[in-house]
């Protein structure tokens, strides 16, 4: 009787520990609104996906770029010419 009880008792704490895990990994997951934002590959500042441009060099590999950093390097470009 003793046996069953504690194997109980040890399954309830197993079940409790796992529902607390899983509770921690729900909080940590990212909001919808943050999965759709990318950091600029140059300022590395965080920015929605609409309001960068995309580049991909290779088959793999993306870059994305703010328009700020998009028009200071224009502006770099067009003085050394």
């Amino acid at each position: 009787m003793t046996v069953t009880i504690l194997a109980v008792l040890f399954i309830l704490v197993v079940l409790a520990i796992a529902l607390g895990g899983f509770k921690l990994i729900i909080k940590q997951g990212k909001s919808p609104q943050e999965m759709n934002k990318e950091p600029c590959s140059l300022c590395r500042q965080s920015f929605l996906k609409s309001q960068l441009v995309e580049r991909q060099v290779g088959d793999s590999r993306l870059y994305y770029f703010c328009a700020s950093c998009i028009l200071e390097l224009h502006q770099r470009l067009t003085k050394l010419n």
